[in-house]
């Protein structure tokens, strides 16, 4: 009873600080109105978390490690499905693009989005630790791509993978300013339907001239 009593502070916790993360930023939202939204003492949110900018990694990872989780299993599957063979593209997209496109909250994606626009010292360190933490899933999903797209360059896949990323992160943020001619009634599997349609096209398209591989030189 005790760890579930513990589990449920911790978890009041992490709610009430995303909820004024996203509405004050990380500079705005202090440890005392934290604990105050979420009724605990300042004490107890000091024991669970050591400081504020520990509380706010705590408050990503909780979307950030499911997420993982569920891109490497899909990943795995696709592989053990494939074979030897390459991972056909669109199962490729699908393990990338479905778990990021499902797991944020209203709250949780205009928290992100606040960090990035600030981008003040506290958030690149924010940012730097997200991308140190995703850098080894997105290196075996670059190698898989490789394997799939092998005519592109390392360095215009991981564009593609980006730009993707950029669109899909975007949208979550451009749309409620559109609610006039996409309104909340539309089902997000409509748009994520909408956005794989091309997401393939997008990969497919012809190598950069710049950056087109080389044949090898035939031995002589």
């Amino acid at each position: 009873m005790r760890r579930k009593d513990e589990n449920n502070t911790r978890e009041r916790i992490l709610t009430a600080a995303e909820k004024l993360f996203a509405e004050q930023g990380f500079d705005g939202a202090s440890m005392r109105g934290i604990t105050a939204s979420a009724k605990v003492n300042l004490s107890v949110a000091y024991y669970y978390f050591k400081d504020k900018e520990n509380l706010l990694h705590s408050v990503l990872d909780r979307y950030l490690l499911p997420v993982m989780e569920e891109m490497r299993g899909l990943l795995a599957a696709a592989r053990e499905a494939a074979g030897t063979a390459p991972i056909p593209l669109r199962r490729l997209l699908d393990a990338m693009v479905l778990p990021r496109a499902r797991c944020l909250s209203e709250t949780a994606h205009q928290l992100f989005t606040l960090l990035f626009v600030h981008r003040g010292e506290t958030e690149k360190k924010i940012f730097a630790t997200l991308e140190n933490k995703m850098e080894p899933l997105q290196r075996m999903f670059l190698d898989e791509f490789a394997r799939t797209l092998p005519h592109l360059s390392e360095l215009e896949l991981r564009f593609r993978m980006e730009s993707l990323d950029v669109m899909l992160y975007g949208w979550r943020t451009v749309g409620p300013l559109k609610e006039h001619r996409y309104p909340k009634t539309v089902p997000i599997e409509t748009f994520l339907e909408m956005l794989m349609t091309f997401a393939e096209p997008l990969f497919l398209a012809p190598a950069t001239l710049s950056l087109k591989k080389r044949p090898e030189a035939r031995s002589r």
